[in-house]
Parts: C-alpha cells; sequence; structure tokens
C-alpha cells in the first residue's frame, strides 16, 4: 500500500504517523491510473486495512497504547512524471478522519 493512506501495514490509522502493532492484518489497495500528457499521467486510489482485532493481542498494547483504531481506509489522486532517473509522484490522500496530506515518491511502488 501507499504510505497511504497506511504507512505501516499494521497502523490502519491513515496517514496519522505512528506505529502500532498487530498480529494479523489484511489491507487491500484499488488505483486506476491514466495518460495525460506526454509523461505525465493521473491516478486515483482508495485503501483499506485492519488488524482484525488483534492490536491488543501484542504485549503491552502498542496499537492501543498510541490510540490506533486498527481499521481505516484513506482515498487520493495524484499525478506522476516520468524522468530519466525514475517517476516523481505527487499525491494528496485523505483518511477516514478526512485528514490530508500531500506525499511525493520518486521511484516505482
Amino acid at each position: 500500500m501507499r504510505p497511504s493512506p497506511l504507512v505501516v501495514p499494521t497502523q490502519y490509522e491513515g496517514m496519522q504517523g505512528g506505529v502500532g502493532s498487530s498480529r494479523h492484518s489484511v489491507e487491500g489497495t484499488a488505483e486506476l491510473r491514466f495518460p495525460l500528457v506526454s509523461a505525465f499521467s493521473g491516478s486515483l486510489f482508495c485503501d483499506y486495512g485492519s488488524d482484525l482485532d488483534s492490536g491488543s493481542t501484542v504485549i503491552g498494547d502498542p496499537a492501543g497504547v498510541r490510540n490506533k483504531p486498527g481499521r481505516g481506509h484513506g482515498y487520493g489522486g495524484g499525478v506522476r512524471v516520468d524522468t530519466p532517473v525514475g517517476p516523481l509522484r505527487l499525491e494528496y490522500a485523505w483518511n477516514h478522519l478526512r485528514e490530508g496530506r500531500f506525499h511525493v515518491g520518486v521511484g516505482y511502488d
């Protein structure tokens, strides 16, 4: 998944940062990519992740201590330009709390 809306596979609070832990997880992404002009392309995406209610089973409950909800989704869009050193991506995404942020990426997913 993209730093998306789910930075760490077991975090599941969108782009809020910080690390939670779990014993099990599931995640999914859907993305639509389309050409724009020349070396530019666009994308629309949505992500979902869940710790399958296993966060509290980790010793010390790090997810609970950090108030990570154990599940979440995000969505957004972006622009990608192909450069000689690889793709450059600029994306904007919102999490399930409707908080958004920009993400800049270099290289392939």
